[in-house]
C-alpha cells in the first residue's frame, strides 16, 4: 500500500513534468568553456558563471577562474582536455581563434559562439547572446539593459563637450597605441575625447615619437602592467614639449579594464570621462587666462 509521503511526492513530479518546473539546471548540468578572458567575464555577467568548467590560459577575472583547468590559448588549444570536459557551450573570440582551430571544434560537433566586438553596444549584445544560449536570459537580459542605460547616458553627458586630444599608449618599446575600432576609442569619443591617431589603418598600430610629438596630444593614458607605467611615465618626462607632460595629464590605465571589452570596462566609463573632463578644465582654464 501506497503512503501518503510517496502519493504527494508523485504527484508533486508530475506537477514539475507537466507543467516545465524542472529549471534548465535542474534538467541537466550546462557546462561552458571560454576561450577568451573577455567572454569568461561575459559568462558571469550574464549569470552562468557557476556553468564555467573551463578557461584559456589568460583568463583571470572573477578570482574563482583561476582554479579553473586551462585549456590553452589563441596559439595552441588542448583539443583532449576540452573533450574531456564535456561542454555544451564554447565561447571563442574572433579576433584571436584560429580558423582551423574552429573547424575543428564544429568538426567534433561541439556547439561555438564566435563572439565579434564591433561596437560598445555589441557588449551588452554578446551578454545577452550568451544568456540566450546558457539559459539565463533574465539575468543577462538586466545586465544587457543596465550598460546600455549607462552608454546612453554617457553619451548625452558628454556629446556637446569640447574634444580632449588623446593618446593611448598599448606599449612602448615599440610604440603601439590604437585607431578608432578598438573599443578604448570608442569609449574615449564616448566621453568627448579624440584618439589622435583614429585614421590609422591596423587597429592597433606602431607609431614613431615623431609622429607623437606632431600630433601632441592634450592627454597620454597608459595601458600595459602597472609596473610597466611607472617607467613609461618617467620616460615621457624626457618630452616637455608635449601638453599632456607640460600639463601632467599622463594617466595610467587599468588595462584589464581598458583592453578587455566586458561589463567591467563600461562601468569603468565614467571614471575615464571624469579623467578626459578633468583635462578639458585644464585647456579652458588656460584659454581663459590668456
Amino acid at each position: 500500500m501506497i503512503s501518503l509521503r510517496s502519493f504527494v511526492r508523485s504527484l508533486a513530479l508530475v506537477y514539475l513534468l507537466s507543467f516545465g518546473g524542472l529549471s534548465h539546471a535542474e534538467d541537466k548540468a550546462f557546462r561552458i568553456i571560454s576561450l577568451s578572458p573577455h567572454l569568461t567575464e561575459m559568462v558571469f555577467s550574464a549569470g552562468a558563471g557557476k556553468d564555467l568548467v573551463g578557461v584559456d590560459t589568460y583568463s583571470n577575472y572573477p578570482s574563482q577562474v583561476k582554479q579553473l583547468p586551462k585549456v590553452g590559448d589563441a596559439f595552441h588549444l588542448n583539443f583532449e582536455q576540452i573533450i574531456a570536459l564535456k561542454p555544451n557551450l564554447i565561447l571563442a573570440w574572433q579576433a584571436s581563434i584560429k580558423p582551423q582551430d574552429l573547424k575543428r571544434l564544429k568538426d567534433l560537433g561541439l556547439s561555438v559562439f564566435v563572439s565579434s566586438i564591433q561596437t560598445l553596444n555589441d557588449i551588452p549584445n554578446n551578454i545577452e547572446e550568451i544568456g540566450r544560449r546558457a539559459g539565463t536570459q533574465q539575468h543577462a537580459f538586466s545586465t544587457a539593459q543596465a550598460l546600455r542605460h549607462r552608454l546612453n547616458f554617457l553619451r548625452q553627458k558628454y556629446s556637446d563637450k569640447k574634444p580632449v586630444t588623446v593618446f593611448y599608449e598599448v606599449w612602448n618599446q615599440p610604440l603601439i597605441t590604437i585607431n578608432r575600432q578598438q573599443f578604448i576609442s570608442q569609449g574615449l569619443a564616448l566621453c568627448g575625447a579624440q584618439n589622435v591617431f583614429e585614421d590609422l589603418a591596423p587597429i592597433a598600430p606602431q607609431v614613431n615619437m615623431e609622429s607623437i610629438l606632431m600630433k601632441n596630444p592634450q592627454m597620454i593614458l597608459m595601458g600595459g602592467p602597472k609596473h610597466n607605467q611607472k617607467i613609461w611615465r618617467k620616460d615621457w618626462q624626457a618630452f616637455p614639449m608635449l601638453q599632456a607632460v607640460k600639463n601632467h595629464q599622463i594617466i595610467g590605465g587599468n588595462s584589464d579594464l581598458y583592453q578587455r571589452p566586458t561589463e567591467r570596462f563600461i562601468e569603468a566609463l565614467p571614471q575615464l570621462c571624469a579623467q578626459v573632463n578633468t583635462a578639458r578644465k585644464v585647456y579652458a582654464k588656460q584659454r581663459s587666462d590668456r
